[in-house]
C-alpha cells in the first residue's frame, strides 16, 4: 500500500486524498483513487466492481471532448458547478449538484463532458465545476448503451442516505447494470450522524467537509474508506459534509 494508506483494524482501510494519483491538463485536474491511465499501482486497481473513482476540477470552457467508452456503468455526481454531457446516441444533459446521472457504455459510446453549461442556460454561472466520476463493471458485456438522469430532492439528501443508483434497489433514483451494487449519497450538517448500509463491502468517499468514520477516525475531503464486513458503522460530520457510498454484495 502507499504511504498514506492505513489499515484501521479488521476490515477497514483508509486512503488519503494527498496520496491520490494526479493527472493535469490545460483547464482541468483529476485525482484518481485507483490506477488510471499512465498511473498504475497493482495494489490499487479498484474495489470490487468499482474500477474508477476520479474527482475532477474543470475550469469554464474546458473539459473532455469526444472520447469512447465501452462496458462500464459510469456515474457522475457533481459537487459544485455544472457540466454539459453529450453523446453519440443524441443524449444531451446538464449535470449539477443533486442530479443523478448514469451512462451505460455497453457495446460502445462516444461522449463529451464540458464546463460550458452556461451557454445552454444563461442563469448558470461561469465558474469551475467539481465532480466525482465512478465506473462500475457491468454484469453483461456488449449491452445496448443507455443514459439516465434524475433530480433528487435536497431535503432527502439532507435527511439520510439516498439510493442514487442500484442494480437491485427499486427505490433507487436510477437503475444500474450491476446487480449487486448500490450507490448512495447524503449531506450532513456539523454533528449529524448516519448509519452506513449493511453490505459486505462498502466504499465511503468524502466529497466535501470532514467526517468521523467509526473504527477509522477523521476523514477529510477526498479521503475514502474501504470497509469489508463492517456494515452498519456510523459516520458523523465534523463539518458540513457530503458523503458518497458504494455498497457491493448481497
Amino acid at each position: 500500500m502507499l504511504g498514506g494508506d492505513r489499515a484501521m483494524g479488521t476490515g477497514v482501510v483508509v486512503r488519503r486524498a494527498g496520496e491520490r494519483f494526479v493527472t493535469s491538463a490545460p483547464g482541468r485536474t483529476s485525482w484518481h483513487a485507483f490506477s488510471f491511465g499512465e498511473h498504475y499501482d497493482p495494489a490499487r486497481v479498484g474495489f470490487g466492481p468499482l474500477l474508477v473513482c476520479n474527482t475532477d476540477l474543470i475550469a469554464a470552457d474546458h473539459g473532455y471532448p469526444d472520447h469512447p467508452h465501452r462496458d462500464a456503468e459510469i456515474l457522475t455526481w457533481v459537487l459544485a458547478g455544472s457540466l454539459r454531457h453529450s453523446d453519440s446516441f443524441g443524449n444531451v444533459g446538464v449535470v449539477h449538484p443533486g442530479l443523478a446521472q448514469r451512462m451505460s457504455a455497453g457495446s460502445g459510446i462516444v461522449h463529451a463532458e464540458v464546463n460550458d453549461a452556461y451557454r445552454l442556460d444563461p442563469e448558470r454561472p461561469v465558474a469551475p465545476v467539481s465532480f466525482v466520476q465512478m465506473w462500475v463493471s457491468p454484469d453483461r458485456s456488449g449491452a445496448t448503451p443507455g443514459y439516465a438522469q434524475r433530480e433528487l430532492a435536497p431535503a432527502d439528501l439532507d435527511a439520510g442516505l439516498v439510493p442514487v443508483a442500484s442494480g437491485r434497489d427499486r427505490d433507487a433514483a436510477i437503475d444500474l447494470g450491476t446487480r449487486d451494487a448500490t450507490f448512495w449519497a447524503t449531506r450532513l450538517g456539523a454533528g449529524e450522524a448516519r448509519r452506513l448500509p449493511d453490505a459486505p463491502a462498502l466504499f465511503v468517499l468524502v466529497g466535501r467537509g470532514r467526517i468521523e468514520l467509526e473504527g477509522a477516525g477523521p476523514l477529510g475531503a477526498g479521503d475514502h474508506g474501504e470497509l469489508r464486513d463492517r456494515g452498519g458503522s456510523m459516520i458523523t460530520a465534523l463539518d458540513p459534509a457530503e458523503v458518497l457510498v458504494w455498497g457491493f454484495g448481497r
